[in-house]
């Protein structure tokens, strides 16, 4: 396998038998939240938690907590088993000063996973917590038709390599008086799967609106929950939703359309809403995915001490999911992204075509999955039966060794497949679920476009089976109090925006915040939109 076969091989052993390696101190580049100069910045630890310490000449120093959990800050660090390739194709040459030059430039070091694009800022909603900042400006910035197809163009363009997933974002996409057209023109280019991040009222309020929507081309709904709490919603989103929120699920459902459900969790409001949203995505598992958590960022000025108070890192978010759950454990079941990099390369083996890479930086997020038993509510975490740093490791070298395989290939991919059933810990897995679903599983992710080609298909295959697949996915975003450059550097969540430019998610939302400069571009007064 050469050197990087060995590195990796290390780094898995490492991993599986975690005894408290620490990966700090650690040199990166930021920001200053106040005048955003890239400055040094180093991480650190401090009473069992983990830090930024910044100066910045002008304006002095800065802290920041980046983690709660030196633990399991560091477990993430050791499992990342990614490997950067850049992206193909970038829109600009390399700028002098990241992040300050995006483009998407040649430092980039990871193609997208997912496209976003904002259809438009204008929303039937005012939250306090919108990064969009949709309704407060006094301008609308709404793309037309032409606009869509030019972005859609580009990020065809970028890399050979098309994202899995693409996403209509705002403000609220389907107050776009297009918006059915604009779902039609990505279904044109063939996306795995196609999103839409809404907070649900115009799919609550309109059942055929819902039907139209998958018609088009709508795959899944990211849907805005905060919890099961009215009293959530009035302070999260400034008005009852509850029951809105419920029924557009059910409207979603009735039309083909599956949800994923999105809690911005802000410590001291919703923090105690995520057991109870987990035990409902498990009870409507029909017609929920998956959870995407998404800790709160900060914008605008606030200082250290209110800060430390309100901050809610990832480790706090997975030690509050095991308590109140009592079973996802936060350091057994929780993986950064980046640690599918061998199952991405046991896919590319098994096709024989490159595909889609999470290498994002392990700070960036993690995820689990969840074997929901339905006739019981009941769910097991798939660490909790399957050793998945094992399993990593082998499908490393099996993928090594298909590349190889010229003849009986088919064979030996099925007798490849049935060698990693020494990772399957069978009596600690859900009653009745082999080693052969695990592997289907994992087929599904190869051939997923090839076996599903219809939401109802997507939809049939869920139901016949007697255990389902919950996703939980958490990312933090950040803000330029807690900027890494590095993260940036490696990000996979990409915004196209309209001046014919690709964006990490962090550099368009935060830091620099290339998005008000884009808008402002674009941007018409309400009275020229009216």
């Amino acid at each position: 396998m050469g050197n990087t076969g060995t590195i990796f091989r290390e780094s898995v052993k490492q991993s599986s038998i975690y005894h408290g390696i620490n990966y700090l101190p650690v040199m990166t580049k930021s920001l200053c939240p106040e005048c955003l100069a890239v400055i040094d910045a180093e991480i650190d630890e401090c009473d069992d938690m983990v830090f930024m310490d910044k100066n910045c000449p002008v304006h002095g120093f800065f802290r920041e907590l980046i983690s709660t959990d030196i633990k399991f800050y560091n477990l993430t660090i050791s499992r990342d088993l990614s490997r950067q390739r850049h992206v193909a194709n970038p829109l600009k040459g390399e700028q002098p000063i990241c992040p300050n030059g995006c483009g998407i430039c040649s430092k980039h070091l990871s193609p997208s996973v997912m496209i976003n694009i904002d259809l438009t800022n204008r929303c039937n909603l005012n939250c306090p917590f919108c990064f969009a900042n949709a309704n407060k400006r006094g301008e609308v910035v709404e793309l037309s038709t032409e606009q869509i197809n030019k972005m859609l163009d580009n990020v065809c363009a970028v890399d050979s390599i098309k994202p899995i997933c693409f996403q209509f974002t705002g403000g609220e996409p389907t107050v776009h008086p297009q918006f059915l057209e604009a779902l039609k023109e990505v279904k044109k280019r063939q996306f795995s799967q196609v999103q839409i991040a809404t907070n649900g009222i115009t799919f609550a309020q309109d059942p055929e609106f819902a039907v139209q929507a998958a018609q088009a081309g709508l795959n899944v709904a990211y849907l805005q929950f905060d919890g099961l709490d009215d009293q959530v919603y009035i302070k999260t989103r400034g008005r009852p939703l509850l029951e809105t929120k419920l029924q557009a699920i059910d409207n979603l459902y009735q039309a083909s359309i599956r949800t994923v459900l999105v809690p911005t969790v802000v410590k001291g409001v919703n923090d105690d809403q995520l057991g109870a949203i987990i035990r409902f995505a498990i009870k409507n598992i029909d017609r929920i995915v998956g959870i995407s958590w998404q800790p709160v960022a900060f914008t605008g000025r606030i200082d250290y001490q209110q800060r430390l108070k309100q901050r809610f890192t990832i480790s706090d978010l997975v030690r509050e999911i095991q308590e109140q759950t009592g079973f996802v454990d936060m350091y057994r079941d929780w993986y950064p992204f980046c640690f599918v990099g061998p199952f991405t390369r046991f896919l590319e083996s098994i096709r024989n075509e490159k595909h889609t890479a999470f290498s994002c930086n392990p700070n960036c997020g993690v995820g689990t999955y969840l074997i929901v038993d339905s006739e019981i509510d009941k769910a097991f975490p798939i660490p909790s039966f399957i050793d998945v740093d094992k399993l990593m490791q082998k499908l490393e070298i099996t993928a090594d060794k298909l590349k190889e395989r010229k003849l009986f290939r088919k064979l030996s991919i099925v007798k490849n497949l049935y060698g990693l059933e020494s990772c399957y810990k069978r009596q600690n897995g859900p009653k009745g679920w082999a080693f052969k679903d695990f592997v289907d599983f994992m087929m599904d992710f190869a051939y997923f476009s090839d076996r599903y080609t219809t939401n109802e298909d997507r939809i049939r295959h869920s139901i016949k089976k007697p255990y389902k697949i919950l996703m939980m996915a958490c990312m933090h975003f950040q803000d330029s109090y807690n900027y890494q450059i590095d993260r940036v550097n490696r990000c996979v969540v990409h915004y196209a925006a309209p001046d014919g430019r690709i964006y990490p998610f962090c550099s368009y939302n935060s830091g620099p915040c290339h998005r008000n400069r884009v808008e402002k571009q674009y941007a018409v007064s309400l009275g020229q939109y009216a």
